[in-house]
């Protein structure tokens, strides 16, 4: 038996969601990024120790829709409001209010979460006590009772959240192995190392246009490196030159490096091949939009 703790993270884009957890986890498990929609699963991060396992959510950012494809990451997010044990809403120590965290407090208060703390991320880029605290009164005025606040390298904000969780667990049979640190595979973790690495390098172009399948995974032991064909989808021709860039400079570039994450993140040799190809309009395309995992 442990003490068991299933959390949902939920905010706008670029909170700090998927920081949170890869601290806590001490893993870069979620990609971190300054794009909206960067986060488009429910990724689950699983902390373990001697008497606890705590199980954190990141969701995508919820964001104004530009399209069908944001319906469905915001409609993804909602979901979490239910069926955790725990909500953690963030928004930045750096920004105030707005009319996007009102919204997403609105739709916590109709689903009537009780269980939910505020997290006040980024509280290392502000130097003014007073603004920290006018926010915290904000949360509070707002239902939040419990409001903490972490910073990226205050390492000892995200012990003192983790500290607060473990009162919301509860004694359970564990729903993961002592080993098991997320549920998603490894074809996943591939799949989000290529479209981070096209993300780094193309942000301004074609941030949301990017879609990443893996097409095969083959593993194979010892010396031998995994062997791995995936290809990028982009949602019109114009974009397939950006990606590739003159001389295929630029696919070249985004897949050494999400090779050399692979490598770190498998601890073992990849060998990557990434074909670039079109699917017109996929971002507002239903069909075209459950093919690509969304």
């Amino acid at each position: 038996m442990k003490k068991i703790c299933i959390v949902g993270l939920i905010g706008r884009p670029n909170v700090g969601k998927s920081t949170l957890m890869n601290n806590i986890l001490n893993c870069n498990l979620s990609i971190v990024s300054n794009i909206p929609q960067t986060t488009r699963d429910e990724i689950k991060g699983i902390y373990n120790d001697e008497e606890y396992q705590i199980i954190f959510i990141d969701t995508p950012g919820i964001h104004k829709s530009r399209n069908l494809l944001s319906e469905k990451l915001n409609e993804k997010s909602y979901s979490i409001l239910k069926n955790i044990d725990l909500l953690l809403f963030l928004s930045p120590a750096n920004e105030e209010i707005g009319s996007g965290d009102k919204f997403i407090i609105k739709k916590i208060q109709e689903n009537n979460v009780e269980n939910k703390i505020a997290i006040i991320t980024k509280i290392d880029l502000i130097n003014e006590n007073e603004l920290l605290n006018n926010k915290a009164d904000q949360l509070k005025s707002y239902g939040f009772q419990t409001i903490l606040g972490i910073g990226k390298d205050l390492k000892n904000t995200y012990k003192d959240l983790l500290d607060e969780i473990k009162k919301y667990a509860y004694e359970s049979e564990p729903l993961y192995s002592e080993d098991q640190f997320t549920d998603v595979s490894m074809r996943f973790i591939a799949k989000e190392e290529i479209r981070e690495a096209a993300l780094e390098h193309l942000y301004e172009e074609l941030p949301h246009s990017i879609a990443v399948q893996i097409d095969s995974f083959i593993e194979q032991e010892d010396t031998k490196p995994y062997l791995i064909d995936a290809t990028i989808y982009v949602k019109k021709e114009s974009q397939k030159g950006i990606l590739i860039g003159k001389n295929a400079s630029m696919i070249k570039l985004i897949s050494t490096k999400a090779r050399k994450k692979m490598e770190d993140f498998f601890e073992h040799r990849v060998y990557l091949k990434i074909n670039v190809k079109v699917n017109e309009n996929w971002v507002d395309n239903e069909n075209k939009i459950k093919n690509m995992g969304y």
